[in-house]
């Protein structure tokens, strides 16, 4: 089948090279280059027009940086050094310097984005993007776009990501998805029933949402020993026969396709009926294999003995697999019971749809062990870092979060980090008790910036390296495990005292420090890392303060 618009492209390229033999003059072919730049363009998948951001233009003088809120530290677990992260800022700021610390290192990411209905939900460039402007849709995939390239550096190669959506953005989102994380590294387009109630002056009643699900490497992904299964809860198992090895349930003993070997005459006993397998299928072994079955009292024929053959599924066996999840969710809470969450915490309501905890909680349990770091960039109300200090008392897991979330509306002040705080302390702003409290800690950091053409540049970010230092080992400083040498008194000090340290597990050291041939002998099996170029290299080089 001929393509038609390559044939005419290619005529109009031709013409093109014609003109450059016309016009040798450098305007003219700067032009012609362009044009030809633009036909020669991506011709299939989602096209969209570019738009730049105040975040992007604030980058182009000033370098991110992290500056720890002290007095907003929590500490629910004074015997752990390990700590979650509360990120206030601008979401690109953050993932920019997450992609210093966290390359290929996050388990989970769940996000719930601007759904970009033309009400309050989507600030661009601080102005609300509403249904009247021309480039709605550009402007919001030209701003995930930007996220969800460094998000699939963020992952892990067997990482997922979640994205809730709904009907405004699926489709683009769908397409965008497919260009950054690669069309076969989808999993699934899950639907969640988030309403119950039926919304009467609606053409249709709109109850529910959708989550976009792709892995960073597919074949990474399935070669995870914890994949996407849920404990199998036992329903339609029964023991009619009072099997000794308990509970069963009876599957289909065919399969799909046709196989000779695997296509062969099975006899009831009970009745004497032949059976072949149906159709376009074969059954599920040889026949040597289904004898074995047969001696084992593993095939059963129907309920009442006479129908055709079925092989005994063992609860047991079923809980160790594990049962495959649905792409139709159900089960997990509504955006009523999320608001109940939250007006449980604060007694009114003061965040519109939440999402409910039982929800993340799937989607933490699905994609990651009970170790996992999951990382929400969107983070709104904070459900997904109750989340995960609610799952981890439930299972003994001992998983970690970093959530981003601006301050628009004070909602990270006034709602993300009360919330965090009264899950963990189990006290809530009013002093009422709310719980017995959990097992956490928490550091809160605020996006700040460098200038660029700062004449103290190094010392300037040298002043915020210990909150990259934390934010990438998920710790405290506690001059125990971890330590940062800044000048060359404090490493005199360190080699004088070096014994005390038997439960250092990283050094970071100035790199003005002058190292003395004993010192880089005590060094040779210590994590050693030099600061600030191992965070700031390429800025640093870029304002000639390293070679």
């Amino acid at each position: 089948m001929a393509n038609l618009s390559q044939i005419k492209r290619e005529k109009m390229l031709a013409f093109l090279e014609a003109l450059k033999e016309q016009h040798d003059d450098d305007e003219s072919l700067m032009a012609i280059n362009q044009i030809e730049k633009e036909l020669t363009a991506k011709k299939y998948g989602l096209v969209w027009e570019e738009h730049e951001e105040e975040v992007d233009v604030k980058m182009q003088t000033h370098i991110p940086v992290f500056t720890e809120v002290k007095e907003k530290e929590i500490v629910g677990d004074s015997d752990s050094d390990k700590c979650n992260f509360l990120l206030e800022g601008d979401n690109l700021h953050s993932l920019k310097l997450l992609e210093k610390t966290h390359k290929g290192k996050i388990d989970v990411i769940y996000i719930d984005p601007p759904y970009n209905t033309g009400h309050k939900d989507f600030i661009y460039d601080d102005c609300f993007v509403d249904k009247q402007d021309g480039y709605t849709h550009s402007k919001w995939i030209s701003f995930m776009e930007k996220r969800l390239k460094i998000a699939n550096e963020l992952l892990k190669s067997s990482g997922v990501i979640f994205i809730s959506i709904d009907d405004n953005e699926q489709a683009n989102l769908r397409l965008l998805c497919d260009e950054v994380f690669g069309e076969e590294n989808f999993i699934a387009d899950v639907i969640w029933n988030s309403r119950k109630s039926v919304s009467n002056d609606a053409v249709v009643s709109l109850n529910h949402n959708y989550t976009l699900v792709y892995t960073h490497n597919i074949t990474a992904f399935t070669q995870k020993k914890h994949l996407f299964k849920l404990a199998n809860s036992g329903e339609g198992f029964g023991n009619p026969d009072n099997d000794l090895r308990g509970a069963w349930k009876a599957d289909p003993f065919d399969s799909p396709g046709i196989r000779p070997n695997l296509t062969y005459v099975i006899t009831n006993p009970n009745t004497g009926e032949e059976y072949l397998p149906p159709k376009g299928r074969c059954w599920r072994t040889g026949e040597k294999e289904y004898l074995d079955y047969l001696a084992d009292n593993r095939i059963v024929f129907g309920k009442t003995g006479k129908g055709k053959p079925q092989l005994k599924r063992f609860l047991s066996d079923a809980q160790n697999k594990g049962a495959t999840p649905k792409s139709l969710w159900d089960d997990c809470g509504t955006a009523t019971d999320g608001t109940k969450e939250l007006q449980n915490i604060f007694g009114e309501k003061i965040f519109d749809t939440p999402k409910p905890t039982l929800f993340i909680k799937k989607i933490i349990d699905l994609a990651g062990d009970k170790n996992a770091l999951i990382l929400d960039f969107f983070a709104g109300s904070g459900t997904t870092g109750q989340a995960v200090v609610d799952l981890n008392k439930e299972d003994g897991g001992n998983r970690h979060f970093i959530l981003c979330t601006n301050d628009d509306s004070s909602i990270c002040s006034n709602v993300t980090y009360p919330r965090i705080k009264t899950v963990i302390t189990g006290k809530r702003e009013d002093g009422s008790t709310y719980s017995d409290g959990l097992p956490a800690n928490l550091k809160y950091y605020k996006t700040d910036f460098v200038a660029k053409d700062s004449e103290e540049i190094y010392d300037d970010l040298l002043e915020h390296i210990e909150e990259m230092i934390q934010l990438q080992y998920g710790v405290k400083i506690d001059k125990q495990k971890y330590v940062i040498i800044m000048d060359d008194d404090e490493m005199d000090e360190f080699e004088r005292n070096f014994e005390q340290y038997d439960k250092l597990q990283a050094l970071f050291i100035n790199q003005d420090v002058f190292l003395s041939s004993s010192q880089e002998k005590l060094l040779d099996n210590v994590n050693t890392y030099m600061i600030p170029d191992c965070y700031f290299d390429f800025e640093l080089r870029e304002a000639g303060e390293l070679w």
